[in-house]
């Protein structure tokens, strides 16, 4: 495989050529000229892949119209009767594993990796669409290593951006907009019509992962919910939420890492990885600031902030504090299950990062404020 040089110094892999299934190929055709509409600008050279993202498209709009005709109106009547627990951070701040632990709770409901895979039709196609899905999904996350299972949970981002045009991951097909995407959705700088598009799919979305978990209360992990604290107040007051911070130098060097990786695979147009970089940068400001903010607005007892460094070092202690402190209920019929699938990963090995001292003075430099709020220190600079 051919490789570039990145503008940090990192080694960033060109596109292999390898097929990969877009994250969105099943979205309507709607979806994608609104998109196409707003971000537009395909290079030639991606032609092909968008080909087979519309053919794939139009192929499975069958299956989209059966589900809207079976499941439709069930859905619209499906009430989420328990505010859900969202479980906040940045990307890369460790809130998968908090999610997928979480997960474990019989009590807990949550979007999975099949709704989020097949999100426009996977009521209808439950059962058959698990088998096919399983045999082309990788076994371990391209950017972490994180054990990939369609059981496991999923950032309901991936369910709403199926849907919508108002989500930050679009980012990924549409990398020349970056700093656009994410100075508009970081901030939910919308329009009050874009606001209520926004507000209708993403309760559609929450309604539909209700019904497949027969009613139980939602554990909900998206880095996109940092930055709408106020809006989810709105939507559920009595919401719990989770806060996960974890060392914001490593929070970025693993960040662009995922882009490094996610982008290549799905993206329709060039990068500007400069572009891309300073989208982070801005993004993280953006979102941690109005996090902050916002958080005063939480009801006392709602709200817990956790280390992820913590989490690594004692997870069954911090569930146990978060568990008390959200007044969730019956932890101890969820400490068997959980502590069985914590045992399942002692065989996981983390990414390691490298910090130069360039890196260490763009986070001082940016993120400050944060580093200072938590009481982070930097990692040693590698020669």
């Amino acid at each position: 495989m051919t490789t570039r040089r990145h503008p940090t110094g990192t080694t960033q892999p060109a596109d292999s050529g390898k097929a990969h299934p877009h994250l969105f190929a099943t979205s309507p055709l709607s979806l994608w000229w609104s998109l196409l509409r707003e971000y537009g600008g395909v290079r030639p050279r991606y032609r092909g892949r968008l080909a087979g993202i519309l053919a794939t498209s139009a192929l499975t709009a069958p299956l989209r119209l059966a589900e809207r005709l079976r499941y439709g109106r069930r859905v619209a009547r499906t009430e989420i009767r328990r505010a859900p627990v969202f479980i906040q951070g940045f990307a890369r701040s460790g809130t998968t594993h908090l999610h997928n632990l979480m997960a474990h709770d019989p009590g807990l409901g949550y979007v999975s990796t099949l709704h989020a895979s097949a999100a426009p039709f996977f009521l209808i196609s439950r059962g058959w669409l698990d088998r096919l899905i399983a045999g082309r999904l990788p076994s371990k996350r391209p950017m972490d290593n994180v054990a990939v299972s369609l059981d496991l949970p999923q950032e309901e981002e991936l369910a709403l951006a199926a849907a919508s045009r108002l989500s930050s991951v679009h980012l990924l097909s549409f990398p020349g907009r970056a700093g656009e995407i994410v100075a508009k959705m970081g901030a939910m700088r919308l329009t009050e019509a874009e606001m209520r598009e926004w507000t209708g799919c993403y309760l559609h979305v929450l309604r539909k992962a209700t019904l497949a978990s027969d009613g139980r209360r939602l554990v909900l992990k998206t880095p996109a919910n940092l930055g709408r604290t106020d809006r989810l107040l709105r939507l559920f007051p009595a919401a719990k939420f989770v806060f996960v911070v974890r060392n914001p130098y490593v929070v970025f060097a693993s960040t662009m890492k995922l882009y490094r990786t996610l982008i290549p695979m799905y993206r329709l147009q060039d990068v500007d990885w400069d572009v891309v970089e300073a989208s982070v940068f801005s993004n993280y400001v953006d979102m941690t600031r109005r996090y902050m903010r916002d958080r005063t607005s939480i009801p006392k007892g709602n709200l817990i902030e956790v280390r992820f460094e913590d989490i690594e070092a004692d997870a069954m202690g911090v569930l146990e504090r978060v568990y008390g402190t959200l007044g969730l209920p019956r932890w101890e019929r969820a400490r068997k299950p959980v502590a069985e699938y914590l045992g399942t990963l002692s065989g996981y090995r983390k990414n390691r990062y490298r910090f130069d001292r360039s890196m260490i003075d763009k986070v001082d430099r940016e993120w400050g404020f944060a580093v200072r709020e938590w009481g982070y220190e930097p990692p040693n600079v590698n020669d």
